[in-house]
């Protein structure tokens, strides 16, 4: 197991957490879990006292251990980029950065150059974003002008220098075009 501080992704021996911070999401996917969007959800000194047991328990893992576990958070929704205090729960993650990785799961709506650069300052892990097939079949299952946006946010995370990772839920309506998306 890797201790490199700039080690960017899950592998064996990390405690991974996947955070679901929001059911707020500015897309209506065929293929979503999501009972409703608009739950209650934890203020913001609730998702640091989460964050506090998270590193608690990697901190009593690793008090006498000859090989340290190395954590990971990955952070997802709902769209994680409406919460308004979500850019400082970031900031939160990035001053530990020296515990633990993270990365944020994403429509990619939200993201723009700007933002693109701003999750390179912080030191995310990776971005993941999805796309369900080409154009047509993307913006059948997530909303019209879907496509568009997402692969614009990929370009954004491709020019900072981010790693960006594309998810593809395979269902009947899509799993032929697997390997387009995928190019």
């Amino acid at each position: 197991m890797s201790q490199n501080k700039n080690d960017i992704g899950y592998h064996p021996g990390s405690l991974l957490l996947q955070w679901h911070i929001t059911e707020r999401c500015n897309l209506r996917c065929a293929h979503c879990y999501q009972e409703g969007y608009a739950g209650k959800e934890l203020e913001f000194s609730e998702l640091l006292a989460v964050f506090g047991q998270f590193k608690e328990l990697l901190n009593s893992w690793n008090k006498d251990s000859k090989r340290p576990i190395r954590g990971h958070i990955t952070v997802t929704g709902g769209e994680p980029f409406l919460r308004e205090d979500f850019l400082d729960l970031l900031e939160v993650f990035s001053a530990h950065r020296d515990q633990f990785t993270f990365a944020v799961l994403t429509n990619g709506s939200h993201i723009d150059a700007k933002m693109a650069t701003y999750l390179k300052g912080v030191g995310i892990g990776f971005v993941q974003v999805s796309i369900e097939g080409g154009r047509e079949t993307h913006d059948r299952i997530r909303g019209e002008g879907s496509f568009d946006e997402t692969v614009a946010a990929i370009g954004h995370l491709v020019n900072a220098k981010v790693r960006t990772l594309i998810s593809f839920t395979a269902q009947r309506c899509n799993f032929r075009e697997f390997l387009d998306a995928a190019r």
